[in-house]
């Protein structure tokens, strides 16, 4: 209720949408805190927009995920630029305490940003007692979740057991107050240093991996020479890279792990990661399995595949042939396409992509890319196979 109060000075009521979504937690009191901000909103001449929890998993996980979700929702449906939420400084410091519980690398220390793309925390500077201060003095009403003196949840364990207790501690250190503001510039340092290390990773698997719409490449021993830090690091901009939602901390030490070990295929939420001739391939799992459909233009000596960024110059005429992908069963210079392609090292994951020259109606091959041949002369090709022309 600060923050709205807030954003009521910094911008008009016409540029405010109001959304509140109603866990359903608490049954009455859940309702009660919907109706309160609905009647609230109202009163300014706000847009109100709220929903109900929809999934029986009430774990602060899944809870968190739905009311992300929502407010991407309202935020597209409205075309608003931002997202204001109201975290503040305790918050920060549950949260980053909570981390170290856990076990997490500098990533998770550093915890939220007052800024991030269109997610906006204006309030994380500002403890909860200069807030609720701040709504005495401007009379601001608001409510009171009861759920924060539940120990069952283990943010409230911090809150209520862990916290008071370095909040004691910090008398000899100069009190409460002191301690709290030493840690706003801390967890701006820690971000700082979280930024740097990351651009550093990134420069450095920018420069030996490969990204296509369909995967992301680098090769098993480049990705060996990144340090155990580096490569957690790694992982998370490929997983961001792939769209697939970030891994917690000990699920990026099982994915890391399970690099070591795996034979051939591994999969883990939503990540699929394979190794071919040498190389890694990081897929999401869940889009779409289809084989990409190439489609080839000719016109004259020239042949097209705009998926590709392929040009050919054709010598001769072909006229019993087509431009088309591998099939199953195709064969090339009296074998299985398959034995070209381990000849030539080409990762499996790539297979499905090369362009290949057939006789029409048959698994007969007369030209399979790398391949030289003296009548086809590859003019350029963008995509970024394994393996060029030899």
């Amino acid at each position: 209720m600060v923050l709205v109060d807030l954003m009521l000075e910094l911008c008009s009521e016409e540029q405010l949408v109001v959304a509140h979504f109603n866990h359903r937690t608490r049954h009455e009191e859940s309702d009660g805190d919907s109706f309160f901000v609905r009647q609230f909103a109202h009163s300014r001449g706000l847009v109100f927009e709220t929903e109900e929890r929809k999934g029986a998993k009430l774990s602060e996980a899944a809870l968190r995920l739905e009311r992300y979700q929502f407010l991407e929702r309202i935020k597209e449906k409205h075309h608003c630029n931002y997202v204001v939420l109201a975290h503040h400084l305790q918050d920060q410091i549950e949260t980053f305490l909570m981390r170290i519980l856990r076990g997490t690398g500098l990533d998770g220390l550093a915890v939220m940003a007052p800024k991030n793309g269109y997610w906006i925390r204006p309030l994380l500077i500002f403890s909860k007692e200069t807030l609720e201060q701040e709504a005495q003095k401007k009379q601001i009403q608001y409510r009171v979740d009861s759920s924060n003196t539940d120990s069952k949840y283990f943010r409230n364990e911090i809150r209520l057991n862990l916290i008071p207790q370095l909040e004691k501690l910090s008398e000899k250190y100069g009190g409460k107050e002191k301690w709290l503001q030493r840690l706003a510039p801390l967890f701006e340092e820690i971000r700082g240093a979280k930024k740097e290390l990351n651009r550093k990773t990134s420069k450095k698997l920018f420069t030996v991996s490969v990204q296509t719409p369909f995967w992301v490449r680098i090769s098993r021993e480049k990705m060996d020479l990144f340090s155990s830090a580096e490569k957690k690091r790694a992982l998370r901009q490929i997983l961001a890279a792939l769209e697939i939602e970030t891994f917690s901390a000990s699920e990026l030490i099982r994915l890391e792990t399970g690099l070591k070990t795996f034979s051939r295929n591994f999969s883990a939420k939503g990540l699929e990661v394979s190794e071919s001739c040498g190389y890694l391939y990081f897929k999401n799992r869940l889009a779409s399995s289809n084989a990409p459909n190439l489609v080839f233009r000719q016109t004259g000596t020239e042949v097209r595949c705009d998926l590709l960024g392929l040009a050919l110059m054709v010598k001769g005429s072909f006229g019993d042939c087509e431009w088309r992908q591998i099939r199953p069963g195709d064969r090339f210079r009296g074998k299985k396409v398959k034995e070209y392609f381990l000849e030539k090292r080409i990762p499996r994951p790539e297979r499905e992509l090369i362009p290949v020259l057939a006789v029409k109606g048959s698994k007969e091959l007369k030209w399979v890319y790398p391949d030289r041949h003296p009548q086809i002369e590859v003019k350029n090709i963008g995509f970024p196979f394994a393996v060029g022309v030899s």
